[in-house]
């Protein structure tokens, strides 16, 4: 309990920046050491200790199985709206908030275990799907061209990616630096909850019928879709308990903010964002508790 509070009050942390005298660019630095330094950090020291199994195999692949899913759900709830609502749906449902807000709502509920499975599931999912699947829609809905090599170039070029494959080649890190890489590792946490909560928006006119419908769908119906799924499969408990959290978790700040930038329905956007990452306060302590009463 006292890990969750700690969550909230790094979020009310980066709220209450908002109001303070930050440099305009605050919250992009926050999440330019995230992304080079902390979480790079974590992938080193988390990742040699997975055990590439079928729970491993598991883990990466519902994302990809959720996919389809969540997109053709999508197609029909937006059949009467028009085409850049659509695309922002599309952009913010099957696209989480698996990193930033997953590693430590996860690790507060499941416990540092559950640590290596998220990275497989941030790292081979989310990631992939943010730079193929996210890519595509923008294009299709913005421009009408979609530039594959720029696509791949990004992707291998992103250093968690790229740290990723050397620890899974590397594996465990020499005694002697491990705490010094964790003491970057540390940094995670902190660094991107509160950048989460500066970067937070609320307000504006938006439709709430389907707001309701799609902050359902992202907290709700994946999770419940991934569980079917992954208890189908014969998934290891743990495995199982983080890739539902996982798929259960907000939309990706990042998705949102990709949305807002190319004009896709930027007030729902923003709300899909904001309020989900409230909302899922609720509703993932409330799935994690029902998954421990199950399995």
């Amino acid at each position: 309990m006292e890990q969750f509070a700690f969550i909230i009050a790094l979020l009310l942390i980066g709220m209450a920046l908002q109001r303070g005298s930050a440099p305009a660019d605050f919250a992009k630095s926050l999440n330019f050491f995230v992304i080079y330094v902390s979480l790079p950090a974590t992938v080193l020291l988390q990742v040699p200790k997975i055990h590439l199994d079928m729970s491993a195999l598991g883990v990466v692949l519902i994302p990809w199985l959720l996919l389809p899913i969540t997109v053709a759900i999508v197609m029909a709830l937006t059949r009467n709206h028009p085409s850049h609502v659509r695309a922002a749906l599309l952009l913010v449902i099957p696209l989480g908030n698996t990193s930033f807000v997953g590693i430590p709502i996860t690790q507060t509920l499941l416990g540092s275990e559950a640590i290596p499975y998220v990275l497989m599931y941030d790292q081979f999912g989310t990631f992939l799907i943010l730079s193929l699947y996210g890519s595509a829609v923008i294009a299709r809905y913005e421009s009408g061209k979609i530039h594959k090599r720029l696509i791949v170039r990004k992707m291998l070029l992103f250093p968690p990616f790229l740290i990723l494959l050397f620890a899974l080649a590397w594996g465990e890190l020499p005694f002697v630096i491990q705490p010094y890489v964790e003491t970057l590792s540390s940094t995670l946490v902190p660094l991107a909850l509160i950048s989460v909560g500066y970067s937070l928006r609320f307000g504006g006119e938006i439709d709430y019928p389907l707001f309701t419908k799609a902050l359902s769908l992202k907290l709700i119906g994946m999770p419940l879709i991934a569980f079917g799924i992954l208890f189908g499969m014969g998934t290891d408990p743990l495995a199982l308990k983080t890739a539902v959290l996982e798929s259960g978790m907000p939309s990706m700040i990042t998705a949102g903010a990709l949305a807002i930038a190319s004009g896709f329905a930027p007030r729902l956007s923003a709300a899909l964002v904001g309020y989900g990452i409230f909302a899922a306060l609720v509703t993932l302590p409330l799935i994690a508790y029902l998954m421990e009463r199950l399995l």
